[in-house]
């Protein structure tokens, strides 16, 4: 089976896209494939904020990866520098927000993970 990295550019507002990776993940573990990493890049490191919130009669991605990644045991890794851009910050990075607001089941990285993710994955998929 193959291993697969996913790489998420679109906020979790514009929820098609992130869903429809996210079923496109599911449906790989499924079939017994190994997800190796769901980078999310640009706009895509809000999924990582706990302090956002989807409206009562949205789907809430954001829960449905933590779930998934969770139950797959593989991680949800959001950009550090373009989240501490948008005001993602993990615990005890900044010192007056020792709490963060990175939300759980989410950690941030590097490219360089990214990238090694990457080089031992069979497959590099973006969404």
């Amino acid at each position: 089976m193959a291993s697969i990295t996913c790489l998420i550019q679109h906020s979790p507002e514009q929820g098609h896209h992130s869903y429809s990776a996210y079923k496109f993940c599911q449906a790989a573990v499924a079939k017994g494939h190994q997800i190796k990493q769901v980078f999310f890049y640009g706009d895509a490191v809000h999924h990582g904020n706990a302090l956002a919130h989807q409206s009562a009669d949205e789907q809430d991605v954001r829960q449905l990866w933590q779930s998934l990644a969770s139950n797959h045991q593989f991680p949800l890794v959001i950009c550090a520098t373009v989240a501490a851009r948008h005001g993602i910050v993990a615990a005890g990075d900044l010192k007056d927000f020792s709490d963060g607001n990175l939300a759980p089941g989410y950690h941030a990285g590097g490219l360089a993970e990214y990238m090694e993710a990457v080089a031992t994955s069979d497959r590099l998929v973006q969404f």
